[in-house]
């Protein structure tokens, strides 16, 4: 063995050059199979539309070759690119399985909250791919001991500069090329842009995740002014807006979704793990509906920076994003809106401060008092990793309980909950969830999830109800702001939620669009907030849609609304007029306040949205805020 590998075979240039474009091409071959989607349609598109197999071939030929010149053999070469190009096309695989998103080059800033969520999502790492990925770039080291592919000195630095200069060209010009990106999404028979996974599957994943590399930017509305957005901050003279002396309790609750209210259950009343949540939420003291929110499955931090700042996730960039990766200053927001009519402002999550930059994000929102996870106690309040509702409300409660003790402020707080984090197997908890009641038979992997979601939905119902409780019992008015960040990914390509009956995910059908991103919310006033505040007038002067149906952007700009602090913020003050208009944006897809879907908008509609993108953009990158 030792003498057959010592007798190395020099191969000519043109045994090189065709095997350097059959490895190119195989190495493709590999990576398209690996995506999520048919790898017959994806070379189908590429085969109808030549540049985009040469956008997708180039990187592969770029890093082999690149490799091949520095190592001087090209099977080496052929190795170490199988790991990078196949392995990052595996986790691109997975990370759409679990997150119904795809891999982009910002992920990378994003590693150890990545590998936090590894030992936390029921992941298939498809170790069989695994495998033979290791293997076949075992095979080509071994035949880089057997075979000498080494170019002259001079080549191979020539080579090196050239495919160094053509990346750099193409990365400033062909890759970030808004138009060639929407010629190759349009070149795609009933391709939906929106669809981020499903146009990486089938324009094609290495081409997608370079072009994806400024993915974090901003993008600028067509049509923006700085001078005139400057002018829409200013307002005009308005009345000073009224200081309400309210105490504002916001609470995002992980995953919190109502479909245990779908006809594929067959809970009694109070058995649904809803129960106590339709008991607050249609009670005379409050204002309930649903939010569309930017997400389906993830995102729970794009949620809380559209309710926060009142700017879309969807309006920063046309594709998918990150909302708090493109917070680099002071930000407007709710936060600071309440603390300039005196109150005292609180964030809250029992998660690490790191995750999402939350603690940075939220310290440029303008809450100077945040509390995380290690302010928990791990044995009374945490079950694997994740602290429970209980413990939330407990925390909750003190932090309240020790304001009122030391100030007279009236406090705003937002939090946000994490008990009901995916995933759902029956060890997320101590004791084994109660099986879900079901009308209906299904799988035993759909039961096992369902029945561990339904014990997160009753917790967080529970913890409504029992501050709601705790709040009653106070002299002071309190308004509480109750809703889900998204619905869950519950099984594979939607899976669970086809075997109830629900089409989640169906983006053909208006509809079920919607119910895609949409939650439940509620706004629940205290006794002593009622009995100055009749919530059905309330309600009334709120003019909400037929389906009391709204973006996520308007929640609080109702509160606002709510507590008469009109004249405080302009741009809230014309949210105001906006949901009036337009109450829901989702993708295009359009609901009016009389429930009517629309993918079309009048003139005047046209006029909001536009002034809705340019306001948002002014204000996540050009308003400065001074303190």
């Amino acid at each position: 063995m030792k003498q057959f590998f010592r007798a190395k075979k020099q191969l000519g240039w043109a045994w090189c050059l065709l095997l350097y474009f059959g490895i190119c091409l195989l190495l493709l071959g590999v990576s398209v199979f690996l995506q999520a989607g048919p790898m017959t349609k994806t070379f189908s598109n590429y085969l109808h539309e030549p540049i985009m197999l040469l956008l997708n071939l180039f990187p592969v030929a770029a890093i082999l070759g690149f490799f091949w010149m520095i190592f001087g053999n090209l099977f080496y070469s052929a190795s170490l690119s199988t790991l990078l190009i196949e392995l990052i096309s595996l986790v691109n695989l997975i990370k759409i399985e679990c997150r119904k998103d795809p891999l982009v080059p910002a992920d990378f800033g994003l590693l150890g909250e990545a590998m936090i969520a590894t030992g936390e999502y029921r992941l298939n790492l498809h170790i069989p791919y695994i495998i033979l990925i290791v293997l076949a770039a075992a095979f080509f080291f071994l035949c880089g001991l057997k075979f000498k592919s080494r170019p002259k000195p001079w080549i191979r630095w020539g080579c090196c500069a050239g495919i160094v200069a053509l990346s750099v060209i193409s990365m400033l010009t062909v890759y970030p090329s808004k138009d060639l990106y929407s010629k190759m999404v349009r070149s795609v028979e009933k391709l939906d842009s929106s669809n981020v996974p499903a146009v990486f599957d089938e324009t094609g994943f290495l081409y997608c995740f370079l072009h994806n590399v400024n993915l974090y930017a901003v993008q600028m509305p067509e049509g923006y002014s700085k001078d005139e957005a400057a002018v829409w901050a200013a307002g005009e003279d308005a009345p000073p807006a009224a200081s309400a002396g309210v105490h504002v309790i916001f609470i995002q609750c992980e995953a919190f979704s109502d479909i245990y209210d779908a006809p594929a259950f067959s809970y009694a009343e109070e058995d649904n793990p809803l129960y106590l949540y339709h008991k607050v939420a249609e009670s005379d003291q409050a204002i309930s509906g649903h939010v569309v929110v930017s997400n389906y499955g993830a995102g729970t931090a794009n949620t809380e920076f559209d309710i926060l700042t009142g700017v879309e996730t969807r309006f920063l960039n046309e594709n998918s994003t990150s909302a708090f990766r493109v917070i680099h200053k002071k930000m407007p927001s709710l936060a600071r809106i309440f603390t300039s009519l005196g109150y005292q402002a609180w964030f809250m999550h029992p998660g690490q401060s790191w995750f999402y930059n939350r603690d940075s994000v939220y310290d440029r929102f303008g809450f100077a008092d945040r509390t995380f996870v290690d302010a928990f106690k791990k044995g009374n309040y945490t079950w694997k990793g994740y602290v429970a509702d209980e413990g939330f409300g407990t925390m909750l409660l003190e932090r309240f309980s020790a304001h009122r003790e030391s100030s007279e402020d009236p406090w705003f707080a937002f939090t946000v909950t994490i008990q009901n984090h995916q995933s759902y197997p029956w060890s997320k908890y101590k004791e084994r969830p109660a099986e879900a009641e079901l009308a209906l038979p299904v799988s035993d992997e759909a039961l096992e999830t369902l029945s561990v979601y339904a014990e997160g939905i009753r917790d967080s119902s529970i913890l409504l109800d029992r501050l709601t409780q705790e709040f009653d019992a106070l002299d002071e008015p309190i308004l509480l702001v109750f809703w889900g960040d998204h619905l869950p990914a519950l099984g594979s390509n939607f899976s669970v939620y086809r075997e109830i009956g629900l089409e989640i995910g169906n983006e053909s059908d208006p509809e079920w669009t919607l119910a895609t991103y949409m939650t439940p919310f509620v706004i629940w006033g205290n006794q002593s907030y009622c009995e100055t505040h009749d919530m059905a007038a309330v309600e009334q002067a709120l003019d909400l849609s037929a389906e009391h149906r709204i973006s996520d952007v308007y929640l609080g700009e109702l509160v606002y609304e709510m507590l008469g602090l009109q004249g405080t913020d302009p741009y809230f003050d014309y949210l105001g007029e906006a949901r009036r208009a337009l109450p829901v944006i989702c993708s295009g897809l359009y609901e009016l306040s009389d429930g009517t879907k629309t993918y079309t908008l009048t003139e005047q509609q046209e006029e909001v949205l536009q002034k809705l993108r340019c306001w948002g953009y002014y204000r996540v990158v050009d308003q400065i805020i001074s303190e």
